[in-house]
């Protein structure tokens, strides 16, 4: 009785988690779409994670001490993933979202497990099997109906589309950052993103260096600062360190399986945040979302069916 209670317990904390986060990032959209109206991508990035590496840094000094904080010889390899998930996922993201609606980068986030399949082919030959291949088929579908509101023509205009193609790259970018924790099997969660976040953290400086000399960034002072405290709080505190904590207790609890159907509620929240801030939105945008939600709960649930149907005829044996 007491396992099954534990086995509750376990699963009902998990779910809570990975509900929280998935939440927090379905937010996210939408509020930095506010932040962006003051500060520039590659500001809203240097100030993101400047704040986030040293939250993550103290983070790793708690839990696992000053030892954590060697690199092993793994700099380099750290200093990619982390300039591809942290720089070049939020500047991407934001300078897309300044074309896109809050929504549509919902809706290509949740596309992350689906993507991952298809990077883990072209990369390592692992090829997905019929299931996977039809349901990242029937997601894009979705995606492309969100992007071009049932109007195909749209997707032939770039201007139209520019800022869905960036958050399309930088979430790509994300995908790949993530996959780097599997390169290091020894390092805990909280090492991979503190010392990644950090090493990372030079080149989105360098970016907004770059940037900031060529006029497309502006060094924000206290006056463009002060009007979106709240949003900036918000993509540091919640979608930063309150999400990627939540996310990583409740795949602890429940299994990397379990979790990624959690990334449904996204688009979802994103979605439902509009609603209440009174947006318009096209009723194409829905059946999209339906449609990408559809395929990933489906790629979700398909391998158990298989399983369990191979395990079957086993156990009548």
């Amino acid at each position: 009785m007491n396992s099954i209670d534990t086995s509750n317990s376990n699963s009902l904390i998990g779910s809570s988690n990975l509900l929280i986060a998935a939440i927090a990032w379905g937010g996210m959209y939408g509020v930095s779409q506010t932040a962006l109206q003051y500060l520039d991508p590659y500001s809203m990035t240097s100030i993101r994670y400047g704040c986030g590496a040293l939250i993550f840094c103290l983070m790793l000094w708690l839990k696992e001490g000053r030892s954590a904080f060697r690199y092993d010889g793994q700099f380099l390899r750290l200093w990619l993933y982390g300039s591809c998930g942290f720089c070049g996922f939020s500047i991407l993201l934001f300078h897309g979202l300044r074309h896109a609606p809050a929504e549509h980068g919902a809706v290509i986030a949740s596309l992350m497990p689906l993507i991952s399949a298809l990077i883990s082919w072209i990369t390592q030959g692992k090829r997905p099997n019929g299931a996977t291949l039809l349901c990242t088929l029937v997601a894009i579908a979705g995606v492309i109906l969100v992007i071009s509101r049932g109007d195909i023509a749209n997707l032939l205009q770039l201007q139209t589309i520019k800022g869905d193609l960036m958050i399309i790259i930088g979430v790509t970018c994300w995908v790949i950052f993530s996959m780097g924790i599997s390169q290091l099997p020894d390092w805990s969660s909280s090492r991979y993103t503190a010392l990644s976040c950090s090493a990372g953290l030079i080149t989105i400086l360098c970016a907004n260096t770059v940037a900031s000399f060529i006029g497309v960034s502006v060094l924000p002072t206290l006056e463009r600062i002060t009007p979106v405290l709240f949003e900036i709080g918000y993509l540091i505190l919640a979608a930063g360190v309150l999400a990627v904590s939540c996310w990583s207790n409740g795949v602890a609890r429940m299994g990397a399986l379990n979790s990624l159907l959690f990334m449904n509620m996204i688009p979802v929240a994103a979605f439902a945040i509009a609603a209440l801030q009174g947006k318009a939105i096209d009723p194409m945008e829905i059946y999209g979302m339906a449609l990408v939600i559809t395929a990933l709960v489906a790629n979700n649930v398909l391998p158990r069916i298989q399983r369990a149907d191979r395990v079957a005829p086993a156990s009548s044996r």
